[in-house]
């Protein structure tokens, strides 16, 4: 592994500094190792997870395998109808999703993430997923860092920026336990993720430790008390319900599970926020991007374009804490 790949790193444990020894890394203060797939370390801790490490590791490996054998788009295909259980139809639409998530990525990067891609320093995003922000901006010229639960996504997070013209550092890890130093990082991109996070009030303080001062943050999440159906299990009205129903709720209507998903209202997250001190942070409901219509059902775009309507009305923004589908938060770290 190179010293480029191991010099932002630090054990998830301690944040101590890592050594490669072998094929793995070892913690120079608390002698943990942890395996390297891919180029790839895995720096996940033992934490309450939807996923089984073991299992993703024999994944990531088949994955790496098989994107030399059979290329990009047929690995992420085959992760879908494998990994993820999708018939053949689903898997087809989600692997044209990941691919043309690129360009969506793009406008981002061109809007509301400009300031992150402009920071002096090393740009994160925590929950990179498949890669289409790192390839993204690496299409743009920049190189962005990244961490993922997943090592089977990062794998493929590797290739699909290198196939942008990126070299990206990737690292398998936990968002509330971060594997780097403290006020190592410029700038945090973290969108669709705190409501998967187990502990999110580790999560925020996780943020807030590993920012500099003045580092910019950027995330995206689907609001609790939306009007619009709950985006992982497609059920209306889940995040109305106490807490304590919502599983139910869902098995009830859906007949599966809802499990390692937690919605914050506007309120929690601004009281998460506050809690870990030291954030200028703000809370935007933006209009959904003209390039996510583009895939909506007719029903669903008029409904869609009606609230991009009310979005922009100054009264309405005063509600949208109640019935809006998702909200940004961004801003800085104080100085």
């Amino acid at each position: 592994m190179s010293d480029k790949a191991t010099m932002i790193w630090r054990c998830p444990t301690c944040h101590g500094s890592l050594s490669v020894i072998d094929t793995n890394l070892r913690c120079e203060s608390c002698q943990a190792h942890y395996p390297v797939i891919d180029d790839i370390p895995d720096l996940r801790v033992a934490l309450d997870c939807w996923i089984d490490l073991d299992e993703d590791r024999k994944r990531a490996r088949e994955a790496a395998d098989r994107v030399e054998r059979d290329g990009l788009e047929a690995t992420i295909h085959h992760i879908f109808r494998s990994s993820r259980g999708m018939d053949e139809r689903k898997a087809g639409y989600r692997t044209r999703q990941v691919l043309a998530g690129v360009g969506k990525c793009q406008s981002q990067c061109s809007d509301w993430l400009r300031p992150a891609l402009e920071a002096d320093g090393v740009i994160l995003e925590i929950g990179c997923g498949p890669g289409q922000m790192m390839a993204a901006a690496a299409s743009l010229g920049h190189e962005i860092t990244g961490i993922d639960v997943s090592m089977e996504w990062l794998v493929i997070a590797r290739h699909l920026a290198e196939h942008y013209g990126g070299s990206p550092r990737l690292a398998a890890g936990f968002a509330e336990r971060l594997p780097l130093a403290d006020n190592s990082v410029a700038a945090i991109v973290s969108l669709d993720v705190i409501e998967h996070v187990g502990d999110q009030d580790a999560y925020v303080s996780d943020l807030r430790r590993v920012l500099k001062p003045g580092g910019f943050f950027a995330l995206s999440t689907p609001n609790r008390f939306s009007l619009s159906p709950e985006p992982h299990v497609n059920v209306w009205g889940v995040g109305y319900l106490p807490r304590p129903l919502q599983a139910r709720y869902v098995k009830l209507v859906r007949n599966q599970p809802y499990t390692f998903t937690r919605l914050l209202s506007v309120w929690e997250t601004k009281r998460l926020f506050s809690g870990a001190r030291g954030f200028d942070a703000r809370v935007v409901f933006p209009a959904i991007p003209e390039h996510e219509l583009s895939g909506f059902t007719s029903p669903r775009k008029r409904l869609a374009l009606i609230y991009n309507w009310l979005v922009g009305i100054p009264l309405t923004k005063l509600f949208l804490p109640f019935f809006g589908a998702y909200y940004r938060v961004w801003g800085n770290i104080k100085n």
